[in-house]
């Protein structure tokens, strides 16, 4: 399991940093893929790939 920071989550990902924190702060993220350390979220790299790439939509 790898941790990314919202900049690497974003590189991974290829979005802006703003745009993944704004998703994360709404709850986007399900609680395996997103968590907070303080005032930053982290991410796990496999979760939030399977996340990204399942069918799943959320509202």
């Amino acid at each position: 399991m790898k941790i990314l920071t919202t900049e690497e989550a974003a590189k991974l990902l290829r979005t802006d940093v703003r745009t993944l924190q704004k998703r994360a702060q709404k709850g986007y993220y399900p609680s395996n893929v997103c968590g907070r350390d303080g005032r930053k979220y982290l991410f796990n790299e496999e979760k939030l790939l399977e996340f990204v790439f399942s069918n799943k939509k959320v509202a």
